[in-house]
């Protein structure tokens, strides 16, 4: 029994030990550090980052996403006290979502100025493809950037079959993927194609996550996201969460 349970201490500590090494991920960084924080880096809890004269570094940690501007030292914090409820508000499964236009919210204030932003974090970005992560039994959003215009596109399996079209009215950056017509399967590729460029497809692979085992704080739901190769999702996350009021943090 001793050894059992000291195994189970063990194991608890190499997660919990995990987990702060991951607290804070590195989103973007430009000017003479760059180098030394590419995006994706994880830094555990306390980290402290040095920075130079020209040096701009995006960090997710567990609560958002913070913009560091150089030259300075800058400490990543565990205990921050910003709202803490963004990331967990992201992370919930969806139930029947309905198209998201223009005068998207941060935080329940309309975003007129900058791009449309997602609800949820479980969406597939027709533009840019690649592994789309979501958790089992919820439904998942068709995404574009660009919503100023309206387009058209068809959606269906990768390796051929019937697909479906898809209408995006003016100022509409998000329609609820049509699992009615293309049902959503683990480990499935998908293909997006625009009506006026047919032979320039964009290809998802579906990955069906455990929901129980979703991190509700921003870092460890970013850094499921990158292990499981959906960084496209990663990206949007960070840009939903950046402080709107404080884009830069200033230096001790």
């Amino acid at each position: 029994m001793k050894t059992i349970a000291a195994l189970a201490a063990v194991s608890l500590g190499l997660a919990v030990s995990a987990q702060a090494l991951a607290q804070s991920v590195i989103v973007r960084s430009t000017g003479p550090s760059a180098s030394s924080y590419p995006p994706g880096k994880r830094l555990p809890a306390g980290t402290k980052i040095t920075l130079r004269s020209g040096d701009v570094v995006t960090v997710l940690d567990k609560v958002g996403t913070r913009v560091l501007r150089g030259a300075g030292s800058f400490d990543l914090d565990a205990t921050s006290t910003r709202n803490i409820g963004g990331a967990a508000r992201l992370a919930r499964s969806m139930n029947s979502p309905v198209a998201v236009r223009a005068g998207a919210v941060r935080g329940g204030v309309p975003n007129e100025a900058g791009p449309i932003l997602p609800p949820s974090i479980w969406i597939a970005d027709i533009d840019k493809g690649g592994r789309v992560c979501v958790p089992r039994g919820s439904d998942l959003y068709l995404w574009r950037g660009e919503a100023s215009q309206r387009r058209y596109t068809w959606l269906g399996e990768a390796e051929g079959g019937a697909m479906t079209r898809i209408l995006w009215p003016k100022n509409t950056a998000g329609v609820p993927w049509p699992r009615a017509v293309v049902s959503l399967s683990d480990g499935q590729a998908y293909r997006s194609v625009d009506d006026s460029a047919s032979d320039n497809g964009v290809d998802f692979e579906l990955v069906v996550l455990d929901p129980d085992k979703v991190p509700t704080d921003a870092s460890g739901l970013g850094v499921m996201l990158l292990d499981n190769g959906c960084k496209a999702q990663f990206e949007w996350l960070a840009k939903t969460l950046e402080e709107p009021a404080a884009e830069s943090a200033t230096a001790p």
